[in-house]
């Protein structure tokens, strides 16, 4: 992946959180800024999302610690093979608030 589709990519996870989390009805606020998304929850606790350029990777911070997520096979996926998706749908719960991430 090059550096335009790694970005292209992450833009497409952000759209999707921020749609998700409406669509679901999730009581949560989701802001951009610069290369972090940040997701804050009722007690203002926050999930932080932010991109790692230079090693093409999508890092997750939570309640629950810290993963890094490569792009493999059209998929973001740590290295025990862990999607993105569902760590965020984990991390989410982790903080309170149900929200499917597909």
């Amino acid at each position: 992946m090059n550096l335009v589709e790694f970005h292209q990519n992450i833009e497409q996870a952000w759209d999707s959180i921020e749609t998700q989390c409406d669509e679901q009805g999730a009581d949560v606020d989701v802001e951009r800024q610069g290369s972090v998304l940040t997701i804050t929850f009722n007690d203002r606790s926050q999930i932080v999302i932010n991109k790692q350029e230079a090693m093409l990777e999508l890092w997750l911070a939570s309640r629950l610690g810290g993963l890094h997520f490569a792009w493999k096979e059209n998929d973001w996926v740590n290295s025990q093979g862990v999607r993105f998706w569902d760590a965020l749908t984990e991390a989410c719960a982790a903080h309170g608030e149900t929200v499917e991430f597909e």
